[in-house]
């Protein structure tokens, strides 16, 4: 009898055990499930925060950019003016985060939507180079026809060519080849250009089967995806290149740096890269004038292919604004349009 209600105790005290450790994970579970719901809160408001901020940094960094141009009177967009060298960095009250910013100028790279472009006609000075204001797409916009032989490369393909040839790693492909493919991608009709082009036909027998853009690029990594650009060419060449919503590509002498001397190179004629990467070392501190660059480069033109594209002042520029509020994040590109001293936001890219 004493031992059947010792066994009975013994069963109630485990039950008892039991329930306590059900109601112990449970408790648990309640508590870990608020807490994860209260961090997915604290996060949405974070981020939220973070995006109200964001614009607010790209309307004071337009603001800083107009204030600068304005107040210092600078004849020309140049490098080494304070945009292009000091970063934006601000601290949001209440030690919430902060906000940064920087600008690049959008002509101290090869527009991708250039390769389109055919040239312009050349407005020759005293010094053999040209120079053009950036227009809206016209007739330098080319559709495929217009009396070209099959495979004849285009002006703008020819300086993409000599841009990213000293720059391309070991490939099977070979810049002329990039060259033809990005011009299908971009160009608006079904047509390849060359033996190297690739057109829908060529997307749809793939495993994973699409279609070309047939339109501008709207940002460097759809190289990514067109014919013959790997991760590792890419990597390779990203850092000269960008793009613009237009077919015109313009390159500013004076924000170009040294070490992409290459992009000034491809324009000229008769002129070693060292020569031209040294006369950009050698930049004064207001810029060259077209008249003081061809002097200091001693020799060389620019080439029938680059005819308006070498120039000493820039319009577009890129301005990213990052807001860091705790644990949320935001970031805009903004694409700005420069009209005297004025910016304008031509378009917005908000993320990484």
């Amino acid at each position: 009898m004493i031992k059947s209600q010792q066994q009975q105790s013994g069963i109630a005290l485990i039950t008892v055990l039991v329930i306590a450790a059900v109601l112990i994970i449970y408790a648990t579970f309640i508590l870990n499930d608020r807490q994860i719901g209260d961090r997915r809160t604290f996060n949405i408001i974070n981020a939220s925060r973070a995006q109200q901020y964001m614009v607010g940094a790209e309307a004071f960094g337009k603001s800083l950019l107009e204030q600068y141009f304005e107040q210092s009177k600078a004849k020309r967009v140049v490098r080494t003016q304070p945009w292009a060298t000091i970063p934006m960095q601000f601290p949001i009250e209440n030690n919430l985060g902060n906000l940064e910013g920087s600008v690049k100028d959008m002509h101290s790279c090869f527009n991708l939507n250039s390769i389109l472009s055919e040239g312009a006609p050349a407005s020759t000075g005293t010094s053999g180079s040209t120079q053009t204001e950036l227009q809206a797409p016209s007739s330098q916009a080319v559709s495929q026809g217009a009396g070209r032989q099959f495979g004849e490369q285009l002006a703008g393909e020819k300086i993409f060519v000599k841009i990213i040839e000293p720059l391309m790693p070991e490939s099977e492909a070979t810049p002329t080849a990039l060259a033809a493919a990005l011009r299908d991608w971009v160009d608006d009709d079904q047509e390849v250009s060359g033996a190297d082009g690739a057109e829908d036909y060529t997307y749809t027998g793939y495993q994973i089967p699409y279609r070309t853009g047939d339109t501008l690029l709207a940002h460097t990594s759809e190289l990514l995806v067109i014919k013959g650009f790997t991760p590792e060419i890419y990597d390779a060449i990203k850092d000269y290149l960008c793009v613009l919503p237009i077919k015109e590509g313009t390159i500013n002498v004076n924000t170009v740096k040294p070490e992409q001397a290459e992009l000034v190179w491809a324009l000229l004629d008769d002129v070693d890269l060292t020569t031209v990467r040294q006369v950009l070392q050698d930049m004064p501190e207001e810029g060259y004038s077209e008249s003081d660059f061809f002097t200091a480069l001693g020799t060389g033109k620019v080439s029938k292919e680059a005819a308006g594209r070498l120039v000493f002042d820039s319009k577009y520029l890129l301005m990213t604004a990052t807001a860091n509020i705790k644990t949320g994040r935001a970031q805009t590109h903004s694409l700005l349009l420069k009209n005297n001293n004025q910016f304008h936001v031509v378009s917005r890219h908000i993320g990484e």
